[in-house]
């Protein structure tokens, strides 16, 4: 009766230890999986990154390009303007001034 109840326990204790060892093996390959995950994400991660950065360079070389690029629009049409004012006191002092000039050009003078 003994040996039965020594042979039971046995493997009893063997199914535990064997049920314990796969339990290990299952987790051990359930953490690497997850590790391998994280460090995809983590390469992702840094990807992205990389990207935001090279884009917000871009972007801000943009807004430099535009702004640049607004200033010469200004000082053209700052300089256009003057050279109207200054056809306009030419004309003035000339004696051509009492002379019938095309509608055409009078508009672009009152401008």
């Amino acid at each position: 009766m003994f040996s039965r109840f020594e042979t039971a326990l046995k493997l009893t204790a063997l199914c535990l230890i064997l049920g314990l060892c796969g339990w290990t093996w299952f987790q051990s390959q359930k953490i690497s999986s997850l590790k391998a995950e994280n460090q995809a994400q983590a390469q992702t991660i840094q990807q992205q990154e990389y990207a935001n950065k090279s884009l917000s360079l871009a972007l801000q070389q943009e807004r430099d390009a535009v702004i640049a690029q607004q200033e010469r629009n200004d000082e053209i049409e700052r300089i256009a303007t003057e050279n109207a004012e200054s056809v306009k006191t030419i004309i003035k002092t000339q004696p051509c001034a009492n002379t019938r000039l095309p509608q055409s050009v009078l508009d672009r003078l009152y401008k």
